[in-house]
């Protein structure tokens, strides 16, 4: 009684792409290194602003960087460096290079950062972080007519924090806020 078909082959199925990688001993992997491979292509970016060149935002820019007496030092997450909506390349391009500083990373220790720490023991040097110790910029404005460096940190909250407590010297500088608008 060999009635009962028991494989695709004695049924009269076709057999199928798995089942046919199945049987092979390379695991149906062959011929897949020739497969042509797709290179991935950037837009092209404005070497000024970073965005891409469709969207450059240059032609809204001073023609000149803005003249500033108080220097910025921007402490940016790695995080941030790679936003679509990067605000830091847009602010850097508005001013003279002299005037913006832009460090990434999370940990900034005096060895390996000395211009930072001399900045950060400066008694004009404020650090715009909120906080129960922040007094209010418009405040402190007026006591510092015009600070020598303010130093902001630039990630999402958890991120900011992050930085500003494990950095020992961020809590040297005095700790300034933005009130909000009323």
């Amino acid at each position: 009684m060999e009635t009962a078909a028991t494989g695709s082959e004695e049924s009269g199925a076709a057999e199928g792409p798995v089942e046919a990688a199945a049987g092979r001993e390379d695991g149906g992997c062959e011929g897949l290194w020739e497969l042509p491979v797709e290179r991935c292509v950037r837009r092209a970016e404005c070497g000024r602003c970073s965005r891409p060149q469709k969207v450059c935002l240059c032609p809204f820019f001073p023609v000149h960087p803005l003249k500033v007496s108080t220097c910025l030092y921007i402490i940016q997450h790695p995080a941030e460096e790679s936003r679509v909506l990067r605000t830091v390349p847009l602010l850097a391009a508005c001013l003279p290079g002299d005037k913006c500083k832009v460090l990434i990373g999370r940990r900034f220790g005096e060895d390996r950062y000395p211009e930072l720490a001399a900045v950060c023991r400066n008694s004009s040097t404020l650090i715009l972080y909120p906080g129960a110790e922040a007094a209010n910029l418009e405040e402190v404005a007026l006591i510092f007519p015009s600070p020598s460096t303010i130093i902001i940190i630039d990630g999402t909250w958890s991120q900011a924090k992050d930085i500003f407590y494990k950095n020992s010297l961020f809590r040297l500088p005095k700790q300034v806020r933005c009130n909000a608008l009323t």
